[in-house]
């Protein structure tokens, strides 16, 4: 098999397990409320904190990944590390006395795993793919992640039906780490010495064109700086309302296993989202690609909160999902396009780490404080809509396609 074909099965696997856990908190949000002493705005802090581990050390796991040429096994590090907090998420069911101490030590080793994947699944993608067909294979891949996002709310939940909390979420830290150690194997034949270009090499012979390069990097952070700081407003939004979205479905349709069919339904649009908006970055460029998804989620979102009709509302948060959670193949297949792959995981790490993650965790910071003043939900997930406007209105700073070609090609 070639290394483009395997590299795309095992980091979409490897995307499958790691985005599998994306909604595992919140979906859990809705069984740890109902625990004496567990408050919403308590579970929304952890949420923060996770979040913000994650996004605050991908940079440095970026510059690491770049330097020791390790990609296979810093991802399984990270599932790992995943696997381990779903066994301390259980354990919270079981030593409820210690409820709140176990469920932090669950959300920092889940922010610490989190940290790892994105930036280094697009790299390994980039190196392999490169820059023109890089943002196609980051859709296909970005798929495999959204059907595991799909799929681990009504997983999770059907888990703990037949078995009980804390043994449902034993079940699910074992597949993870099975699924680790497959990815480790599958990715060990990539070596990024075998892509870097002859010039890149050159950079790092010595100290003044280790400077030369560092110089070179700075020409795109105007572009970088603008793009992160749109998806750093954008996933105030997106990350401020998917936390507490299994929530606000659980308190109006007071069905858990509703709730959990519902996420699992609608997330499977970006399944069909992702490579669909890969090819449209290629076709179209990024900018394009980010205007269309970002107005259609926000259009979308708001028209779910229209309804509490449990049809309607499927129907609509599918819709939203499609659009929504394409920010994968999106944003690093735009970064691919403009950015050199010397540069890959940096650039991945700040738009993807800072601007998408630690955004997202001041958006739930924004609602957990809304709920912790009694603001109700519905209102809070309204006022949300906001920052994504916001993110809309700026859109028009990034670069043209032409533009973007001109930065791409070092003009």
């Amino acid at each position: 098999m070639k290394d483009q074909g395997k590299s795309l099965i095992f980091t979409s696997f490897g995307h499958f397990a790691n985005d599998g856990n994306f909604l595992l908190f919140p979906t859990l949000i809705a069984y740890y409320k109902v625990i004496p002493h567990v408050s919403i705005a308590f579970l929304g802090v952890m949420a923060i904190i996770y979040n913000l581990l994650s996004g605050l050390l991908g940079p440095s796991i970026g510059k690491l990944a770049d330097r020791i040429d390790r990609d296979g096994a810093l991802i399984f590090l990270g599932i790992l590390l995943e696997a381990i907090s779903a066994i301390f998420f259980g354990l919270a069911f079981v030593f409820t006395a210690y409820v709140n101490y176990i469920i932090l030590v669950a959300a920092v080793i889940l922010g610490i795993g989190q940290a790892f994947y994105h930036p280094i699944g697009a790299s390994i993608l980039a190196f392999t793919y490169g820059k023109k067909d890089s943002s196609t294979a980051m859709g296909i891949n970005g798929s495999f992640g959204s059907l595991g996002r799909a799929l681990i709310p009504s997983v999770l939940v059907y888990a703990i039906v037949f078995f009980g909390k804390f043994y449902g979420l034993v079940a699910v830290a074992a597949y993870t780490i099975i699924a680790a150690v497959i990815i480790l194997g599958g990715l060990s034949f990539f070596k990024r010495s075998k892509y870097i270009k002859i010039d890149t090499k050159k950079h790092a012979k010595n100290t003044e064109e280790s400077k030369a390069s560092e110089s070179e990097y700075k020409k795109y952070g105007k572009f970088l700086y603008i793009l992160t700081a749109i998806v750093f407003i954008r996933s105030f939004f997106l990350m401020g309302t998917v936390t507490f979205t299994p929530d606000y479905f659980d308190n109006i349709f007071h069905s858990k296993v509703i709730m959990g069919d519902l996420l699992t339904i609608s997330f499977l649009g970006a399944v069909v989202g992702q490579p669909y908006f890969g090819r449209v970055v290629k076709d179209h460029g990024g900018k394009f690609t980010i205007a269309v998804t970002t107005i259609a989620s926000t259009v979308f979102f708001g028209l779910m909160l229209l309804t509490d009709n449990v049809y309607l509302v499927t129907v609509i948060y599918l819709l939203y999902a499609t659009f929504a959670f394409t920010s994968f193949p999106v944003l690093l297949g735009y970064v691919a396009q403009t950015i050199p792959q010397k540069f890959s995981t940096r650039s991945n790490a700040l738009v993807w780490s800072f601007g998408n993650i630690v955004g997202g965790a001041i958006g739930i910071a924004i609602v957990t404080i809304l709920l912790y003043v009694h603001v109700a939900l519905y209102t809070s997930l309204v006022v949300m809509l906001i920052f994504s406007v916001i993110s809309i209105i700026m859109l028009p700073l990034l670069p043209s396609k032409k533009k973007q070609e001109e930065l791409a090609s070092g003009i």
